[in-house]
């Protein structure tokens, strides 16, 4: 086995602790026993539990931005297609992620003076860099309000991680993949500061319980029912 690949045994065994136990509760010697290395090997890589959750932190982060990579790579023609692109990825990887997500979410952030936080610091700039050039046409024709990177961040991505994390705590059934059309709807007038059209409603069937009277000429009650049907919210007619 390799060094990358023993290093890769012991995050993915660092991660299923973590997701099983608990961060307090999980110690470096049960991500050694479940991850099957020797002391001298898991020590080779990590010198205590904090160092090995901040290498996950930074490798969960640069998985996620492999794919941020990719769309750039791919070069989105207008502004609606790279807000889409960014929020598809985000809320599809962390479907395809969740433990890793949870993970993220709970950690919170890395201490920048660590080693682990200068790592991920580093690529947080060489990746806003790549967008803040990408978006400097769309700014200088005036398609996107002027503002920093931050607040850009902060508008595309900040509702799609607080709908994931309602989702990853089990608080919403639908996928998270069925909010990107209006997140996206939003983060672009956001940027550009437009009001948002308005979409048409949604018609999600729901079942319900019908009781059914059957009432004799005087209103007496003569038989009742109960069934169940699919409803569909329908328009009020004014």
């Amino acid at each position: 086995m390799t060094s990358s690949q023993t290093r890769r045994r012991i995050l993915d065994a660092a991660l299923a602790c973590f997701t099983e136990d608990g961060y307090e509760q999980t110690t470096i010697a049960r991500i050694r026993q479940r991850s099957g290395t020797s002391n001298g090997a898991l020590f080779h890589h990590f010198a205590s539990k904090e160092a090995i959750a901040d290498a996950l932190y930074v490798a969960a982060i640069a998985s996620f931005q492999q794919g941020l990579w990719e769309l750039l790579a791919r070069r989105p023609r207008s502004l609606r297609a790279a807000v889409h692109g960014t929020i598809a990825h985000q809320l599809r990887w962390t479907e395809q992620n969740a433990d890793l997500a949870r993970f993220v979410y709970q950690r919170g952030h890395l201490d920048w003076a660590t080693p682990a936080g200068a790592e991920l610091d580093a690529l947080n700039r060489e990746l806003a860099a790549a967008f803040r050039q990408w978006m400097a046409p769309l700014a200088a024709s005036g398609e996107i309000r002027p503002t920093s990177i931050l607040v850009i961040t902060a508008i595309v991505g900040g509702p799609a991680h607080a709908i994931a994390r309602r989702w990853l705590s089990g608080q919403l059934k639908a996928p998270l993949t069925a909010f990107v059309d209006e997140l996206a709807d939003a983060a672009c007038a956001g940027l550009r500061g437009t009001q948002v059209r308005a979409r048409p409603p949604q018609r999600i069937p729901a079942k319900g319980r019908l009781t059914l009277e059957l009432l004799g000429d005087d209103g007496s009650v003569l038989s009742r029912s109960q069934v169940t049907a699919e409803l569909e919210p329908g328009s009020q007619q004014g």
